[in-house]
Formats: structure tokens, sequence, C-alpha cells
């Protein structure tokens, strides 16, 4: 079992918004008591972004010895555990189908929960960045990169600075 996978990118398909929706009511059915919230996140779920055609959902939990009851529960519904594949502090899985979906469990209203809600709501206010960011992708694709891996290390500068956007944004915002 690797974390590793080949990746291709597509433009966007308003059917990732239905695809969320219908795997997050059998998420809610299945680990809802387990969870604070459960988000759709990254490139599928800000229209008009090219992206991996996988649907990213973001599972925040209160306590962390939630994860112990949800992990079980995810692997039935066909969820591989990949552990934190990389990147402490986030539980990883994936389901690969006739559609594909990425879960990442993590701290609710914890630096990981907030910072990618902060880059999504950031993409969905700003289409010219979200454009920016989908020509990066297409760029990185286009040069030859064909695997996860190799893909989140050429983009991980550009989403570090897009953060650092995001954040100025909302502290803007909010103040």
């Amino acid at each position: 079992m690797t974390i590793d996978e080949a990746i291709h990118l597509e433009s966007y398909d308003k059917q990732w918004a239905d695809r969320f929706s219908d795997e997050h009511q059998t998420l809610i059915r299945e680990i809802g008591p387990y969870t604070a919230a459960t988000e759709h996140f990254g490139s599928t779920s800000v229209p008009g972004m090219t992206a991996k055609p996988i649907i990213d959902i973001l599972v925040g939990v209160e306590n962390t010895q939630h994860a112990n009851e949800i992990i079980p529960k995810l692997t039935a519904m066909g969820y591989e555990d990949l552990g934190e594949a990389g990147i402490p502090g986030r539980l990883y899985l994936r389901k690969r189908g006739r559609y594909a979906y990425n879960v990442h469990i993590v701290s609710y209203r914890g630096d990981m929960w907030n910072h990618n809600i902060m880059i999504r709501e950031y993409l969905r206010a700003h289409a010219v960045e979200a454009e920016r960011y989908s020509e990066i992708k297409r760029r990185i694709v286009t040069q030859g990169t064909r695997t996860l891996l190799q893909y989140s290390n050429e983009k991980h500068a550009y989403v570090e600075q897009l953060l650092a956007r995001a954040k100025a944004w909302m502290n803007g915002r909010t103040s």
C-alpha cells in the first residue's frame, strides 16, 4: 500500500458538488456521531477550477479518540487507511471506484482544518486566483508530472503563498 498514485487533471465538473453531497450523506449516517463537521474542500470544491477528479472531504473531530471509531467504519465502506501519509496530525483515507474520494480526518478548528477552509473560501471569492492556481496545476502536469507525490511537491510553494494570501484576506474580512 502506497500513497503515491497516477494523477490527471480535468476541467471543473459541476457534478463534483453532487458527488460530495452523496458521499457526505453516507458519511453522516456512518460516522456522524463521531464528527464535529464535514466539509468539501480542495479544488473540486471551487467552481471553475481545474482539478484531479477526486473529491476531498475534510472530517473534523473534537477528540482524536473518535478517529479510532471512524476508521473501521470507513474501511468497511471501502476506504483504504493510509495513516498520516506524511502529514502529522492528519489521517488520510482514500476510496477509488466509479468515483474517487479522499477523507482527511483532522482536529476540528485546528490549523489544518482552518487553513484548508480558508484556502477554499479565498479561491471561491477570487476567481482570478482560482484560475491562476488552475494554470499552475496544468503547467505542472504539462511538464510531465504524473504522480501524486511529485505533483504535490511541485505545487507546495505556491500553496504556501496561497495560504498566506488567504490568511491576509480572512484577517481583513474579520477585523
